[in-house]
């Protein structure tokens, strides 16, 4: 079987590069019959229609205006726009912001600075704690290995011998939208982690990126079994943010406490300076 010779010292600076790196790498084989579009489609929603509820402790990597901030962050979420944030001060391990969404409202505060933002949760909720813009919902999906698909898709799908991946080449009916989804093949049919996802406008400009690495199988709460990233890299180019998550401790479909979603605005002075613009694609 022929051999590619990879150049590694690029790939251990690289994000996705793991802790030891192989310097060749074999051409592999589609073990399978062919997949339609469709049916990689179905798949990745189906994870994601799967989980109706997460619970996490994770370590974030992002920006805060124009700092750099590594952290634990307490996150959980539930179907019907409902996410709280709690990002902790690493110096004191205190709580440094909170942001809570109850499927109309958000609330965010900012302990550092003793001052607070409230509005609509909508894409731009997420983005007053971590800077990048998405739906909660979305973050719910990132949380569980999958992700949104561009409305009215239409595609092809072709094999990379390289990654032993199924790429899937898709553009939105109105031609405004293109995304790239690489799913791993190499645990056979029906096995397809999300490797990475890429939606471009229709000038090609990236809207957002999604990388996943390290997936592994989680009993949920319900019974049944989910596949799960380790790590999550979401971008953002054109807000130039993004966000790096190494997933700790994790729940799926637990049963979670509908008050952990309610928060009263507090009597303090408004944020200034954090703003989000809110990603078209959805």
């Amino acid at each position: 079987m022929r051999r590619i010779t990879l150049v590694c010292a690029a790939l251990a600076l690289s994000w996705l590069a793991g802790p030891s790196c192989s310097c060749t790498r074999q051409n592999i084989p589609r073990a399978y019959p062919a997949p339609t579009v469709e049916q990689l489609l179905t798949h990745v929603r189906q994870g994601g229609e799967a989980a109706r509820s997460y619970k996490a402790e994770s370590k974030m990597d992002y920006w805060v205006g124009d700092q750099r901030i590594k952290a634990t962050v307490l996150v959980m979420g539930e179907r019907g726009s409902k996410a709280f944030f709690k990002a902790m001060n690493p110096a004191t391990d205190t709580s440094a912001a909170d942001l809570v969404c109850n499927g109309e409202q958000f609330v965010f505060v900012d302990y550092e600075r003793n001052c607070q933002l409230s509005g609509q949760c909508d894409r731009r909720a997420i983005g007053q704690l971590l800077r990048v813009s998405m739906e909660p919902d979305d973050f719910l999906l990132l949380a569980v290995g999958s992700v949104p698909i561009i409305p009215d898709p239409t595609g092809r799908v072709r094999w990379d011998e390289g990654r032993g991946a199924e790429v899937v080449e898709l553009v939105s009916r109105d031609r405004a939208w293109r995304q790239t989804l690489v799913l791993d093949g190499r645990g056979g049919a029906g096995k397809w982690d999300v490797l990475e996802s890429v939606v471009s406008d229709a000038q090609g400009a990236v809207d957002w990126k999604v990388q996943n690495k390290g997936f592994r199988q989680v009993s949920t709460a319900d019974g049944k079994t989910a596949r799960v990233p380790e790590a999550t890299r979401f971008e953002q180019p054109k807000q130039k943010a993004d966000l790096q998550v190494r997933w700790e401790e994790r729940t799926v479909n637990e049963e979670l406490d509908d008050k952990a979603f309610q928060r009263e605005v507090p009597d303090l002075t408004a944020c200034t300076g954090k703003k989000a613009a809110p990603s078209s694609s959805r």
